[in-house]
């Protein structure tokens, strides 16, 4: 009988197993991330580019911005719509899943221990006699996965970024809603305030036109002067009905973010405010830790990578251990009453051996996602740098053309009143009057308009810049997060 050589060595299972696992857990030690040094190494001015060095010192600052348009009915609808918005409650209950999932992930590290008890009663029927057996059991099971490969972790990290990210969106949301609401607001103020000026401007008409009447049938005037008054009366009278039509849809876009029923009856009787002091602009680099929608593109992207690693570690053994203890008994009341208690202890190893490339092929859309979200990321950011430079812009063109607009206003009217009175004394035609009314009319109308945009262009750099609206926003998700943040981009 032939034999093998006695100097060679068996290999038996526990051996092959602790061969597997020591370079599996090799494998896995290597990083997985798929993030690129493109979002890691962003490349930002030391200032913004539209503003000059030294330019931005003491200036007012843009926390608690809500404030500085110094209106307390103002602050007091942003209150409001902060309670009763009905999309921002929508993205609070979003926010508040999103950490249910993280708690939730953070327990399946954890033994999880379940009690299990039955009771039975069982018939049995032969050709002698019918019998009746009970039975009774209880069992306690315990039973834990082992976080061998750090898989657990990366869920728990994973659901963890995602909760992030919802809570920045909620932030974000509420800042954008509070923009919305001031925006509305002043909207709604300069739909009043034009309002008021076609009614002036009627009201003045309609006196020329006694006058122009009064003059025509003394002889004084021409009988066109009248038809061509009698036509600005009604147009203006026109022009205020569609300006009542357009107040009210301001109202009720206003309404809509407060949570009030859309009715239109929403009382303005404040003046649009001069923006008179700029405000501190900040670095471009602080739009990472200040812009909620800029942190909840990169809590996505952290998220999508823990996602990798948990792809990546899937096709690694997976562990279990179940241990249970209990006792059975014929009568339910006999339970545990003396005896041993029967126990087992189970350990559990699955490892993928072959599945056509499935799990490869998740583990490469996992990294494929990580580089789209990068990518997006990327894009937001940028996106984000460029509207400040914009906004910045804006508020220079604004103010400038502000500047000249008050006084072309200025002159217009004095002109206005000059024209009329010239022709009431025979010594211009009504053609000048109506050239030097439409031109008051034209510059009273422009400074309206005006102002509100320079208000809804602070807004936006307000947004954009990621300032706090309100003082009381000491659940900032960009503060409490920021070492999460930085932790991230060290890892």
């Amino acid at each position: 009988m032939k034999t093998g050589n006695t100097n060679k060595q068996k290999l038996n299972l526990p051996t092959v197993f602790t061969l597997c696992s020591v370079s599996l857990f090799l494998v896995s030690c290597t990083s997985t991330s798929g993030r690129t040094d493109a979002s890691s190494d962003i490349v930002y001015p030391q200032h913004w580019q539209s503003i000059k060095s030294g330019e931005n010192e003491n200036k007012q600052s843009s926390a608690n911005w809500i404030s500085t348009f110094n209106d307390p009915q103002l602050v007091a609808l942003v209150q409001q719509a902060i309670k009763q918005n009905r999309t921002l409650k929508t993205q609070k209950i979003t926010m508040e899943l999103a950490e249910q999932k993280a708690l939730a992930s953070g327990a399946s590290r954890l033994p999880e221990l379940t009690l299990n008890q039955g009771n039975s009663r069982r018939k049995t029927v032969s050709s002698d006699d019918v019998q009746y057996t009970n039975s009774a059991d209880v069992e306690l099971e315990l039973s834990l996965e082992v976080d061998l490969w750090g898989k657990l972790s990366d869920q728990q990290n994973q659901a963890t970024l995602n909760f992030a990210a919802a809570k920045s969106t909620y932030e974000h949301q509420k800042n954008s809603l509070v923009a919305a609401v001031a925006s509305a607001w002043f909207d709604v103020i300069s739909a009043q305030e034009l309002l008021n000026l076609y009614q002036e401007r009627a009201k003045n008409l309609a006196n020329n036109l006694d006058m122009i009447q009064a003059s025509y049938r003394l002889g004084l005037n021409e009988a066109l002067d009248v038809y061509l008054t009698q036509n600005d009366v009604s147009q203006e009278a026109a022009r205020v009905a569609q300006q009542q039509q357009v107040l009210s849809a301001a109202k009720r876009q206003l309404e809509l973010l407060i949570g009030e029923y859309p009715d239109g009856d929403l009382i303005s009787n404040v003046e649009l405010p001069v923006l008179n002091q700029e405000i501190f602009l900040g670095a471009p680099a602080q739009l990472l830790t200040q812009r909620h929608d800029i942190l909840t593109s990169w809590y996505q992207l952290l998220a999508l990578d823990a996602g990798l690693a948990v792809a990546h570690k899937q096709r690694f053994p997976k562990i279990s251990l179940f241990a249970s203890t209990g006792d059975s008994s014929d009568e339910l009341q006999n339970l545990l009453d003396g005896g041993s208690l029967a126990w087992s202890l189970i350990g559990n190893l699955t490892l993928p051996l072959f599945d056509g490339g499935r799990l490869a092929s998740l583990e490469e859309q996992a990294r494929l996602a990580v580089q789209q979200q990068e990518q997006y990321y990327l894009n937001d950011l940028y996106q984000a740098f460029a509207d400040v430079e914009n906004y910045i812009a804006n508020s220079k063109a604004l103010k400038e053309r502000y500047q000249h607009l008050t006084l072309a206003g200025q002159n217009a009217l004095t002109a206005e009143k000059l024209s009329f009175d010239q022709y009431m004394r025979g010594l211009v035609s009504y053609t000048t009057v109506l050239e030097s009314q439409r031109r008051a009319f034209d510059a009273q109308n422009s400074l309206i308009q005006l102002t509100n945009q320079m208000l809804q262009n602070r807004i936006s750099l307000f947004v954009s810049l990621g300032g706090s609206p309100l003082s009381s926003s000491k659940d900032d998700s960009a503060q409490t997060t920021s070492t999460l943040v930085n932790n991230q981009q060290v890892n």
